[in-house]
């Protein structure tokens, strides 16, 4: 799985550069997440493209990855999600464990702010 990474605020973007679907290998993204974390990133936006779709599988490991980032206190925020994925994650309550943003400027706009 292509991911491209990158800062944005308090933020790191996850960048997904390949349609999720059906057969999509989501493990690759956990190990991503993992790996950020154990560099002390624990506030992660995952940009989907505008045609991947959310199947059991993939929910399940953004479940997971969302638990993890929880553990250590971070956040874990969707952006630019296409209609589908907004449904999907509403219709499970997915939505109210972690936000969803328009892009990446309401991302920053609206991104929690740290104590010091």
């Amino acid at each position: 799985m292509q991911i491209e990474i990158y800062r944005k605020g308090i933020f790191q973007v996850l960048r997904l550069k390949e349609d999720i679907g059906l057969n999509t290998d989501m493990y690759d993204l956990k190990a991503v997440i993992e790996a950020q974390i154990s560099q002390n990133i624990c506030h992660i936006a995952i940009a989907f493209t505008q045609d991947s779709y959310l199947y059991t599988k993939s929910i399940a490991v953004l479940i997971s990855c969302s638990e993890l980032i929880k553990d250590v206190g971070g956040s874990l925020a969707i952006i630019e999600a296409n209609r589908d994925i907004i449904d999907i994650l509403s219709v499970i309550d997915f939505d109210k464990l972690i936000k969803m943003y328009k892009n990446e400027e309401d991302l920053i706009q609206n991104q929690p702010h740290l104590a010091p």
